[in-house]
C-alpha cells in the first residue's frame, strides 16, 4: 500500500489522487520516477469531509491492476497548486486526530493488561469518556461552515 504522502493535506472534495495532479507527473514523463507510470490502479482514500467542501486525507492506496504485482507509488506527492491552507476548524481537527491517536494507544495499552484492578477501570472509563469528546468534537468540526468573514462578527461585537 502506497501512504502517496497524503495524509493530513487539505484538498477540494473532488480531488482524486493521479500521476496528472502530482507534483513529480513532469519529470515522470520525461524519465519515469518509479515501475508503476504511468498509472492504471483502482485509488481509494479515506478522509474527513468538511461542509466548506473539503476534505483532510487520512489515508491513500493505489492497488495494481489484476494479475500485477503491486506497486505503490511511494514517491506520489500531490502538486501544491491541489492544496489549501487550513483553516482554524481544520487545525482543530488535526490536533483532535493527534489526541484521538494517544487516546487509542492508551487504551489499547491499558487492555493488554491480564488483570485489572479498579483503578484501571476508573482510568479506561476516563479515557474513553474523552475519546467519545473528542470523536464529538470532530463530528461538530466537520458539520459547521465557518465564517468567511471572521473579523465582521468580530466588529459586530
Amino acid at each position: 500500500m502506497a501512504h502517496g504522502n497524503l495524509v493530513g493535506k487539505l484538498v477540494n472534495r473532488d480531488f482524486w489522487p493521479a500521476c496528472e495532479n502530482c507534483r513529480r507527473f513532469v519529470a515522470c514523463q520525461v524519465r519515469p520516477q518509479h515501475p508503476a507510470y504511468p498509472h492504471s490502479w483502482h485509488w481509494a482514500r479515506e478522509f474527513a469531509a468538511f461542509a466548506d467542501g473539503t476534505l483532510i486525507l487520512r489515508s491513500w492506496v493505489g492497488t495494481a491492476a489484476v494479475s500485477q504485482p503491486h506497486t505503490g507509488c511511494t514517491s506520489y506527492e500531490v502538486d501544491p497548486r491541489y492544496l489549501s491552507e487550513p483553516q482554524a476548524h481544520h487545525r482543530l481537527y488535526l490536533e483532535s486526530e493527534h489526541e484521538k491517536g494517544r487516546l487509542e494507544s492508551a487504551m489499547a495499552r491499558l487492555e493488554t493488561k491480564a488483570a485489572w484492578s479498579r483503578h484501571d477501570e476508573d482510568v479506561h472509563a476516563g479515557l474513553f469518556e474523552r475519546y467519545r469528546r473528542v470523536l464529538e468534537q470532530q463530528t461538530a468540526l466537520r458539520a459547521a461552515a465557518p465564517d468567511p468573514h471572521p473579523l465582521a462578527a468580530a466588529v459586530n461585537m
